[in-house]
């Protein structure tokens, strides 16, 4: 009798650990279903823009001298500036261009092919939180980040991988 009751124990254990497993199986079928990440869209390995020469002029803007170094077109660029080269500038600068203006975001007037060269210009201006238009004093902009984006399928990708951050010296008005 003793023999039997072990086997039942043993069995039970079997059975309840079955379960547990076949449970678990279940809730991450369902959970990988239910949490679908999107894809991972980024440009092109070899995608890459560099900051040849910037002016800042007494008018009240920045002209940045960019360069297509990669082996891919590049459709823009976002700019951001920052008073501390130790953190990433959060600071979006707006295009001096006319039509519909995101801030820090300069596209070119034909994607800029590699081994180009050209100009982008931003005002000294920037929108605060209730969106008021302030001035930058060039004079506190210390470091500079840009990133390119491209234009795929009408769908603007920025390249993570391509981000250049640069400081910048005497970044004064010159008369």
């Amino acid at each position: 009798m003793k023999n039997k009751k072990a086997v039942s124990l043993m069995l039970s254990y079997v059975i309840l650990i079955s379960i547990v497993i076949g449970l678990s199986v279940g809730v991450y079928a369902w959970l990988k279903t239910m949490s679908v990440s999107p894809e991972a869209v980024d440009c092109s390995e070899g995608t890459s823009v560099i900051l040849e020469d910037y002016t800042c002029h007494p008018d009240g803007y920045i002209e940045l001298n960019l360069k297509n170094n990669g082996r891919f077109n590049v459709t823009g660029i976002i700019l951001s500036v920052g008073d501390n080269p130790q953190q990433v500038p959060i600071t979006y600068l707006i295009p001096q261009i006319t039509g519909g203006v995101i801030e820090g975001h300069y596209q070119f007037p034909t994607p800029l092919k590699p081994g180009q060269n050209a100009i982008a210009v931003f005002t000294n201006k920037e929108y605060d939180v209730n969106r008021v238009e302030q001035e930058i004093n060039f004079q506190n902009i210390e470091v500079i980040q840009i990133q390119p984006f491209i234009i795929q399928n009408s769908k603007r990708i920025n390249c993570q991988q391509s981000v250049i951050k640069q400081e910048i010296n005497n970044c004064q008005v010159k008369l």
